[in-house]
């Protein structure tokens, strides 16, 4: 580092602290004259006629004052400015202005030399004009905190000119601080070393400037391991310094930097007025330390994930902007897991297993593909894909290595995203790439589906957001306790095969909108999970279910959302139950193999078990869960998914294979203990294939549609009818 410019400021010649010097000398430099003020200056009781002058001057300074001499006998009549030291005290300075005496004919005879102790006020200025050199660097540059550091290492030096040399240390994020900037110092052996924050070299946690001796910082050298120690006392000279002017830089009440000011020949050699202009400037660096983590946190803020620390979709974005259009995807991956273990494990849980998923895909990154998080959805920009296939085989990889790479910590957390692709190409505009990504990942129906864009999704997508809309005005009443907008609960009778006889009813939920008339549930559940609507909703069914089931006297099954699950609902199960009455057996859960396994659902679903729920395993067959998966459940029966009956055809024949599965799957529901119960029969030829094959319980359009219960009549026909 270049050493800083120490040049003074112009003093005020109305602020003299101990008056004006005048002193007389040959041209040999041999003293003539000298008055009082100078007498004093230097100690003096009496003048040393006739001894050199520049024995009064301090070694350092002696070839710059042999420099000024020469310049004024040089040119007579001209006045040279210059600073000097006296030999006492090397760190305390006089200015001083040279002028060559001469005679008649312009001959120089001599040197006369006018100067003034340099005083507080001068200091001051000097203080005040490296102050406002710093800030303005502030405002003129973005500087990074080494930086900033560099500069006010340059500023403390001319405001403590005594100093001899310095340097400062930072803090890094690490936990270390680290040297950033030095001055008669080895800069590079110096960064090799850091100090822990219980150990600055100040020795203590202080937040104002103050000296140290030898003897300090040889104890504190003392507690050092012995490689650091090594750099310390070689590179650093620390067995040199004699004094030690440390000042820290407190940024919101914590120190992030120290300045270090050495000097090797005093203890005492700074003063007050060093230590008090050192402290001022620590609190301008500390202003623009302040002002650099500002900026790095609205840079961060802008380019990542607030929860997360991930990069976000406005970074990606980005980087699409300034690429060239070439092959590539932009991929939306949504992830519904992390929806639910946000809400059942909470933010920081939740944020942790976010940036575990994050890892698990970037460690099958290519260095040119780039992963970004916003809202539960991963983002991927795929360079050099541009086929479907291609995001398919990179899909399947992720698929795999990242479920076996959570399985260990984040068993529950399944990676099953919806995806959506967009294929940079003519007709889409890089910007909005990730538009078109989103729409295609709404149109994917289920976990795992992966949907291209096309344009003709854009009207699909906009008959969701009116879902949307309209599904959240007609849902807002139940914050207030009231009844969802246009919903209703319609029942479908579970029968025996053989008499007709109703054995229970399974409640299915319906809405009609006053515009667009009855909306098919395909459209509308899974919006409703996807929002998270569907604990406050699925709480209301619970209690029209059990309301109903009080009132006629018939058992009624729901069926239950994931979303639903969580470890509240049993107890409020519970309240429902109690309130009007009813024994747990009166309300049958109805659950899918996919949501049944997940463990944190298996958990509850026992303890609804324990109170005397009868569980049903839904849609049996449809899923993948093992047998051993199975039987951990505390199921009371299972139903068979529509496809087995639709396998059999109009005309069952039990020689078939689909026969014969069927006939697998009711030993497997008997061996286990189970009910099974049909679903799907639409046909009289079904039902007579089943009755003939021993099945018992059923369910399908010819036993009964789904339809309101709004009279006794209804109720009474629906107990008497027959298949």
């Amino acid at each position: 580092m270049a050493e800083p410019d120490r040049r003074p400021a112009t003093p005020d010649p109305l602020d003299l602290s101990r008056g004006i010097m005048v002193v007389r000398t040959d041209l040999e430099g041999r003293f003539v004259y000298a008055n009082r003020a100078y007498l004093e200056y230097m100690g003096l009781q009496t003048l040393p006629v006739g001894t050199s002058a520049l024995q009064h001057v301090a070694p350092k300074d002696r070839p710059a004052v042999l420099g000024a001499i020469k310049k004024s006998l040089e040119h007579p009549g001209q006045t040279h400015w210059i600073e000097f030291s006296k030999p006492s005290k090397p760190w305390n300075l006089g200015r001083w202005e040279f002028m060559a005496l001469v005679d008649e004919q312009g001959k120089p005879v001599g040197i006369q030399y006018m100067g003034y102790e340099v005083g507080d006020s001068y200091r001051q200025a000097r203080f005040q004009e490296a102050s406002l050199e710093l800030l303005a660097l502030g405002l003129k540059e973005v500087l990074s905190p080494e930086q900033v550091l560099e500069r006010a290492l340059e500023a403390a030096l001319r405001v403590a000119p005594v100093a001899q040399a310095g340097s400062a240390t930072l803090f890094h994020p690490e936990g270390h601080f680290r040297f950033v900037a030095t001055y008669g110092y080895d800069l590079a052996a110096l960064q090799k070393i850091h100090l822990h924050p219980q150990e600055p070299l100040s020795l203590c946690q202080h937040i104002q400037a103050k000296v140290f001796t030898q003897a300090d910082i040889a104890r504190f050298n003392s507690r050092l391991d012995p490689e650091r120690r090594a750099v310390m006392e070689g590179p650093g000279h620390a067995r040199a310094i004699q004094a030690m002017l440390a000042t820290p830089v407190v940024v919101k009440g914590t120190a992030r930097a120290y300045l270090y000011l050495d000097h090797f020949d005093r203890p005492d050699a700074f003063d007050e007025v060093d230590l008090r202009h050192l402290e001022g400037l620590a609190h301008h660096v500390a202003w623009l330390l302040y002002g650099s983590e500002l900026r790095s946190e609205v840079h961060f803020s802008r380019y990542h994930d607030p929860q997360t620390g991930l990069t976000n979709l406005q970074s990606l974005m980005e980087t699409l902007s300034k690429r060239l259009l070439a092959p590539r995807a932009l991929v939306a991956l949504h992830c519904r897991s992390l929806e639910r273990t946000r809400r059942l494990e909470g933010e920081e849980v939740w944020a942790a297993a976010a940036q575990a998923v994050a890892n698990a895909i970037l460690a099958e990154l290519r260095p040119t593909d780039h992963l970004a998080y916003e809202k539960d959805t991963f983002w991927l920009l795929l360079e050099g894909v541009d086929s479907p296939s291609g995001i398919q085989a990179v899909f399947f990889r992720l698929y795999q290595s990242v479920n076996s790479k959570l399985a260990p910590r984040w068993h529950q957390l399944a990676f099953n995203p919806r995806v959506g692709v967009a294929f940079a190409q003519p007709g889409i505009a890089t910007l909005e790439l990730p538009q078109a990504a989103e729409i295609a990942m709404k149109q994917a129906q289920h976990p795992g589906q992966v949907r291209f864009y096309e344009s003709s999704l854009v009207q699909n997508v906009l008959e969701d957001d009116w879902l949307h809309q309209a599904l959240g005005q007609a849902l807002r009443p139940l914050k207030s306790g009231e009844a969802p907008l246009g919903f209703c609960l319609h029942f479908q009778p579970i029968r025996a095969l053989a008499s007709g006889q109703l054995q229970h009813l399974e409640a299915l939920l319906r809405w009609q909108h006053p515009e667009r008339g009855m909306i098919s549930p395909a459209k509308f559940l899974p919006i409703i999970e996807e929002e998270g609507w569907m604990v406050e909703l699925g709480d209301w069914i619970i209690g029209e279910a059990v309301a109903c089931a009080a009132q006629w006297g018939v058992p009624i099954a729901l069926n239950l959302a994931a979303s639903q699950l969580e470890p509240c609902l049993p107890q409020q199960m519970s309240a429902h139950l109690q309130r009007h009455g009813l024994a747990p057996q009166a309300l049958i859960l109805e659950v899918t193999e996919q949501v049944a396994l997940d463990e944190t659902s298996l958990s509850v679903l026992r303890q609804l078990a324990l109170q005397g729920h009868p569980l049903h395993l839904d849609d049996f067959g449809t899923g993948f869960s093992s047998l051993e998966q199975i039987t951990a459940l505390p199921l009371a029966a299972i139903k068979l998914g529509q496809g087995f009956i639709k396998n059999l055809g109009s005309a069952p024949c039990a020689q078939t294979s689909e026969a014969r599965l069927l006939r697998a799957v009711q030993a497997l529901g008997s061996g286990l203990g189970l009910k099974v119960i049909v679903e799907g029969i639409e046909s009289e030829a079904q039902l007579q294939f089943l009755l003939a094959e021993g099945f018992s319980l059923g369910q399908g359009y010819l036993l009964g549609r789904p339809a309101a219960i709004e009279s006794d009549a209804q109720l009474q026909a629906l107990q008497q009818g027959g298949p």
